[in-house]
């Protein structure tokens, strides 16, 4: 563990009141082809776990993913953290939908488009159906394949009321804004807390290092550049990480 970290893990640990948050995949969770055969590294759910039993301390798992799917794959499903799926537009505090039925309409018009545009130009692009979002998966595919995903997606994204956010690999078109750092800061108004920890990997969870600020801990997992105060090389150092705080807010 870098200095930094350690150092940062030490003061934020000593808040009193305190959430600690974290992206799934390629965080909690090494990537995989298969996205739905992501699994959590050993030892990251029990760290998770400890934090959410210890006293003043709140945990929250944050991802792209559906909230149903993100339960299932972490395991977290009706324990005491926090889950957000969809990017923020989804959560188990309070669990959303498509808000009105012009949202509805939306979805509905937006996979009418993008279903037969993507079978006609190039069917190895994977579709995921959201409740609230038709997400286009590129990952292991070849260059001409990523192109066209990404071509589809800013056609897609021109519709009246459809935004875009890519990541790693893939393309999510939602119908209902919502971001991540929306999604985390207002979580942690609710708490009440005095600081958050966030771990996350991708560009989509630059909106949560943006919003938080100087008494908080941000951590980006693996390159790139980052508005994160903080830097772990790869996912293997998380569980590392998560169990420094469980340690320090048990002690």
């Amino acid at each position: 563990m870098r200095p930094e970290v350690r150092d940062g893990v030490a003061a934020v640990a000593a808040r009193p009141r305190l959430l600690v948050a974290t992206d799934f995949d390629g965080v909690l969770a090494p990537f995989v082809l298969d996205p739905l055969d992501a699994r959590p590294q050993a030892g990251t759910i029990e760290a998770i776990t400890t934090l959410t039993a210890a006293p003043d301390t709140w945990t929250a798992v944050v991802s792209g993913r559906d909230l149903a799917t993100l339960a299932e794959l972490s395991g977290l499903g009706g324990s005491g953290t926090t889950l957000i799926g969809s990017h923020g537009a989804e959560t188990n505090r309070a669990r959303q939908g498509p808000t009105d039925q012009a949202a509805e309409a939306r979805l509905t018009a937006l996979r009418a488009w993008v279903e037969p545009a993507v079978a006609t130009r190039d069917p190895r692009i994977r579709l995921e159906h959201k409740p609230t979002a038709l997400v286009l998966h590129t990952r292991g595919l070849p260059e001409d394949a990523v192109g066209t995903a990404t071509d589809i997606a800013a056609e897609a994204a021109r519709m009246s009321g459809v935004s875009l956010l890519s990541g790693k690999g893939v393309h999510e078109l939602s119908v209902v804004a919502a971001d991540k750092g929306t999604a985390v800061q207002a979580l942690a108004g609710d708490l009440r807390v005095d600081a958050v920890v966030y771990l996350g990997d991708d560009v989509t969870d630059e909106h949560v290092f943006t919003v938080l600020g100087p008494r908080d801990l941000t951590i980006k997992v693996g390159p790139g550049e980052t508005a994160a105060r903080t830097r772990l090389d790869d996912c293997t150092e998380v569980p590392a990480v998560l169990d420094a705080l469980a340690a320090a807010r048990t002690a």
